[in-house]
């Protein structure tokens, strides 16, 4: 099975099960959305889905805000808290960014996990919850395991439903359809049409590294929807940052380069008995060269040497060539 097959088969899995998940992914893979999906798709669909980001509350807080605490438990407690697993209960409890947990909070959180029982500070009274755990990182927990910063049993815990989000370079075969889904999804929340994008902006939206990954990609989607009055994204639509690294590459708004009358030229390539090796050698000049000569235009550059776009962009990207 592919990438694609895998993540459709685990998060059906997901959504048909009460079991803990554990989603990981680099920032902005979309953790927090496929969290939520999965409770809404899922049985728990009618109860709370309670959201606690843990690399947002500081340690001295963070216990109460999980557990709650009695009247008087600490200096400030003037009342009665509930906590978020308790407002969890009958529902989901999504914790982002599971890994900057502390030592002594896994070993609190474990505690639940084992009993599904928990003791608000400051009291002597236990609350049986019956809430799901869905949590999400952006760290390698494994890693962490082996160094001593996360407890391998907590792991073990989580990881009973496990989905991987990969970023956006690692999903060049799907970008097309990213940016389609993006582009629809930022439209209805604009409550615009769903535009047209052009071919200039495809390329430069295809060529960039996207450190961001889907949230940016949205966010860049969402200035040029509001940007556009034409009914065409181009490039005067998308936000000045982005467009500010490509500046020293043309922007890609020059006009192509003409092609030479003998076509990309003449070049001299050290053979080698190793026959894959010389033809990666010389498949990599020729795209480069393509490329530069279509100032990095893509979808010309596909076409104008017969290959479909996607096929081309892969190994565009599996050769490391980016406008130069």
């Amino acid at each position: 099975m592919n990438h694609s097959q895998i993540f459709l088969k685990q998060l059906s899995i997901a959504i048909e099960s009460n079991s803990h998940v554990l989603i990981t992914g680099q920032t902005g893979t979309g953790k927090s959305s496929l969290a939520r999906q999965i409770h809404e798709e899922g049985k728990r669909r009618d109860g709370p889905f309670v959201v606690v980001n843990l690399a947002t509350l500081h340690e001295g807080t963070l216990e109460s805000e999980l557990f709650g605490h009695e009247r008087g438990a600490f200096t400030g407690a003037e009342k009665k808290r509930s906590g978020r697993l308790e407002m969890a209960h009958g529902g989901t409890l999504f914790l982002d960014e599971v890994g900057e947990l502390s030592l002594r909070m896994q070993a609190r959180l474990l505690e639940f996990f084992q009993s599904r029982r928990m003791t608000p500070l400051g009291s002597n009274r236990e609350i049986g919850v019956d809430a799901r755990v869905i949590a999400a990182t952006h760290r390698n927990l494994q890693k962490a395991v082996s160094l001593g910063e996360f407890r391998e049993d907590l792991f073990f815990r989580l990881r009973v439903i496990s989905i991987a989000l990969k970023s956006i370079k690692e999903r060049s075969d799907e970008f097309d359809a990213l940016v389609h889904t993006c582009l629809t999804d930022v439209s209805a929340q604009l409550g615009r049409p769903i535009l047209r994008i052009s071919e200039e902006v495809a390329d430069a939206l295809e060529m960039y590294d996207w450190p961001g990954n889907i949230r940016e990609l949205k966010n860049v989607l969402e200035c040029a929807v509001l940007s556009s009055s034409n009914g065409v994204i181009t490039f005067d639509d998308l936000p000045i940052w982005f467009l500010e690294p490509e500046s020293k590459n043309e922007r890609l708004l020059g006009p192509a380069s003409q092609i030479l009358p003998e076509g990309l030229g003449v070049v001299e390539l050290p053979l080698s008995f190793d026959f894959q090796e010389t033809l990666e050698r010389f498949q990599k000049e020729y795209f480069s060269r393509a490329l530069r000569l279509n100032h990095g235009r893509i979808s010309r550059t596909a076409r104008q040497i017969g290959l479909n776009k996607t096929t081309f962009l892969r190994r565009v990207r599996a050769y490391g060539l980016g406008l130069s």
